[in-house]
């Protein structure tokens, strides 16, 4: 029930962040746009200044641990400045809300500690909150 209901809020989210005109056109994480259109798309945009001799300047960045890193209450922050307000707004702090974290090594557990950054792995949530905000 949670995943449908996460499938439920994302589509709403991103239906009022697409008619703000808040969200950059991405690549991945949307409907067909992936990271292979991405590199298409890119290696046109190159291909065309190399031919009308432009410069060509690319940056490789690796996001694998952006989802451990954004800040819960930054991240509200800026969906309440995007209009995402009310009962979604507080769904979703509660959803990031009383989040723990412990790890393990071999047979010995660290302390448990509270999260103030990430989202949850395998959330339906998770890869809308990196979208490529204006």
């Amino acid at each position: 029930m949670s995943k449908i209901l996460e499938r439920i809020l994302v589509s709403r989210i991103f239906a009022h962040l697409t008619r703000k005109h808040i969200l950059h056109p991405a690549h991945g994480f949307t409907k067909r746009r992936s990271t292979c259109t991405n590199l298409l798309e890119s290696l046109n945009d190159w291909t065309l200044c190399v031919q009308s001799r432009q410069q060509v300047a690319i940056v490789y960045i690796d996001f694998r641990k952006a989802f451990d890193v954004i800040l819960h209450r930054k991240l509200l922050a800026r969906l309440h400045s995007y209009g995402v307000r009310d009962s979604l707004l507080l769904w979703l702090k509660n959803h990031f809300a009383n989040r723990t974290h412990q790890t393990k090594i071999g047979p010995s557990l660290s302390d448990v500690i509270d999260l103030i950054s990430g989202v949850v792995q395998g959330s339906g949530v998770a890869p809308l909150m990196f979208f490529d905000l204006h």
